[in-house]
Parts: structure tokens; sequence; C-alpha cells
């Protein structure tokens, strides 16, 4: 067998067998190039049924017991994989849906059956092709090949340093200074170049390497935070101190010491606590709503604030504005473009905005493109903004340069 490609992958020479009959397996393969063929023992020879090439899962089944691999897998070229581990895969079913793991289970389970029996009786060369073919036509499978690729590539890539945090302005309407930034997480693939984080934020929710993300997003927004501070022409900034607002999902919460990680990160990076904002989803809040509300009453104790980002576009049930501590709304961008044409959004982000002044709760209106949107909000007394029309994100340089230097616009 090859060396290693990268802690996610392997390389097997043609004539290399990834996979032997009868021995135990704890992991499958995804096939990233190259090809292999199936073989099974006849009679003391082995006979190929079938092969496979790029997007295929090989070794699948021992992902579900420890049972002896049922046939030999052999490159017929050099071949490129991804391994996945039984633990991993365990730990990814542990999580799914109690109705979807049982499934999952099941439909495995009888796989495997199908596979042993076929062992002994006649199987057409043909067979496990022809099933091979169906599989990977299926535009499920491609789904989870692809999502499986993106987490692999994505653990590489927070070790390599390919990503990075691009950074948004926060502007105040009443008087055009600067309030602070949003940090966003940007993935820049040495092939692909930069990737959406539509695309990959979703995975690496779903894997659970969200949580790996945020603390070093974290991380890097403290130091990103000092360096702009000392950067900031003081009169381009407002009266409250310059902040960068990171975001979490429900999974950093899973582990029950989300503050302990906040607090542990603020302190040894020297980070006022005032200079970070947490910014959440309501969707978070209505699937861990208990640790969720613990956790943020005492990082709002530590001197965070906290933000909803999207409002409206979850859940949005009012009820959640008493029970959570939250210090800042903020308005999903799909209202704010609908405002100007359309009377009953603009009624509805007036609502909005009068209700979170009643409690005393901050607006930051998203999505702000155009000067109309700016003044409608300056008129519905909307506090901060951020959008386009003040700036795109940018990297850290860029946000250097800009808290020195910005010119704000005019609105009419």
């Amino acid at each position: 067998m090859g060396g290693m490609a990268d802690s996610a992958k392997k390389i097997f020479k043609k004539g290399d067998v990834l996979i032997r009959e009868g021995d135990q397996g704890d992991s499958a393969y995804v096939i990233e190039s190259g090809s292999v063929e199936i073989l099974i023992q006849r009679d003391g020879a082995l006979i190929q049924i079938g092969t496979r090439g790029p997007g295929s899962i090989i070794g699948e089944m021992a992902m579900i017991d420890d049972k002896p691999r049922t046939a030999t897998i052999r490159a017929t070229e050099d071949c490129l994989v991804m391994e996945i581990s039984r633990a991993d895969f365990a730990r990814r079913v542990d999580s799914a849906d109690p109705i979807l793991k049982m499934v999952m289970r099941v439909i495995m389970t009888r796989y495997r059956d199908m596979i042993s029996r076929s062992q002994f009786m006649p199987l057409p060369s043909h067979a496990l092709t022809s099933a091979e073919s169906a599989e990977n036509s299926d535009e499920f499978h491609k789904l989870a090949v692809n999502a499986l690729k993106i987490n692999y590539e994505l653990k590489a890539a927070l070790s390599k340093n390919e990503l990075m945090l691009y950074y948004q302005p926060i502007i105040s309407l009443k008087d055009m200074k600067i309030a602070g930034f949003e940090a966003l997480m940007r993935w820049k693939h040495p092939e692909k170049g930069l990737i959406s984080p539509g695309v990959f934020i979703p995975v690496a929710e779903e894997s659970g390497l969200i949580v790996e993300l945020s603390r070093w997003a974290l991380g890097v927004s403290c130091d990103a935070a000092k360096s702009l501070h000392q950067a900031a022409d003081r009169k381009l900034l407002g009266n409250h101190p310059l902040f960068i607002s990171v975001n979490f999902s429900v999974k950093d919460f899973s582990s029950g010491n989300f503050f302990d990680q906040v607090k542990s990160t603020l302190t040894s990076k020297g980070t006022e606590p005032a200079h970070i904002h947490l910014e959440i989803t309501e969707s978070l809040l209505m699937e861990a709503p208990a640790p969720a509300k613990e956790a943020l009453e005492r990082c709002r104790h530590f001197g965070t604030s906290v933000s909803i980002d999207d409002f409206g576009t979850g859940y949005s049930s009012l009820s959640y504005l008493h029970y959570f501590p939250i210090d800042t709304l903020k308005i999903d961008q799909s209202f704010i473009r609908s405002m100007s044409k359309d009377l009953s959004s603009k009624v509805l982000v007036k609502s909005i905005i009068g209700l979170a002044h009643n409690m005393n709760i901050k607006v930051i209106a998203e999505g702000i493109e155009t000067e109309q949107e700016a003044s409608i909000l300056t008129e519905l007394d909307c506090e901060e903004c951020q959008g386009f029309w003040f700036a795109r994100p940018m990297p850290l340089d860029d946000a250097l340069t800009f808290v020195k230097n910005w010119v704000p616009p005019k609105i009419a």
C-alpha cells in the first residue's frame, strides 16, 4: 500500500489490495480516482464479479459490524481514496433521526445478507456491475459522496490554512460611524478557488466539524479585533466599542462547555468581551433551548453581546425574545429587499423594529444594497445596517484600511 496523501486520503498502486476477503475491517473507502475490481473466492480461485471507479464507495459493510470482509478489492490502476472510519460513521449515525438510523441499519444489514448469500450460489459476472451502475446513477448517492469529499477536504483545509475570515462592516445609521464587523468564513481551495460557505457550512454542521471551525473563527476574530482597534481612526467609530460578530451553530452548544470555550479563548487572547458578539440563528434556540439559554446567559454576564441572525426566516416565535438573553435582532435581507416595493414588507420591518425597541433590543438590518433602503431604515429608526451599499465583505488587510479611511455615503 502507498503512503498517505493527507490525513483523510490514501494512495494505492496498481495491483495493491485495498480490502482482503476474510479480513476484519474497520473502514470504508470512497474512490476519488482510479479503478478497482471486486473479487470473491470460488473453488480456490479468485473470480471477478465487478469493477468500480471514481465516486464509488467500497467496504461499506465494515461500518455496521465486525464481520469479515465479504470480497477482495484490488486496484486495477493507481487509486486515490478517502478513508471513512467506523468510529466516524457511528458518530454520524448516532446523531441521526431515530427512524433514519433504523432504516440505515436495516438496509445495510440486508445488503450484507445479499452479498453473503451470493457467495454460495451461481452469480453472473455482470450482477454487481449492474447494481453498481444503478447506484452510481442515483442522485442521492452522488450527493452523499460529494458531501463526504467536502467534509474530508474541509478537515484538511483547516490544518493547511486554506480557511480565512472576511469582515463585513456594520454601520450606525444615526451618525454613519463604524459600529463593528461580521466575520464571514471563506474557503480558498487550492484548485477550485473560493468556495461559498453555502456549500461547506451545511456539510460542516452535519458532520460536527462546525464546532472546530467555530473555535478557529473565534480565535482569529479575537486577533482581528485587536488589530482593528489599533488601526482605527477614532473619528470613524461610534460611541460603543468596535466589535466583531462571530457566527455559531446548534452543534457548538451540544458539548455543554460552550461558555468555557468562549471565556478561555477571549482570556488567552487578551480580548475584551465587549469586542466580540455571539451571532446565532433562531433554529438554534428552538433545537436546544435549555443549554443555549444557560450558555448565553453566562456569556452575556461575562460581557459578550448576543445577536439573533436572519430574524423572521425561522421559527419567529416571539416567546423566545423574553426567554433568551438577546441584545440584537438582525432582520433578514429578504425583508429588506422587498421593503421598497412591497408595503406589507415595510410594515413588517417597522413592526419588528418597534417590538425590539420596546424590549430594549437593538436592530441591525442585513443586505442593504441601495440608498433608498438605507433611507427607509433611517426613517424607521433602525440603529445599524450592513450590506453591499456600505461595503462588501473583505479580507483583514482591507478592513484595516477601511477603519482608517472610510468615507461615509450620503443619504438624501
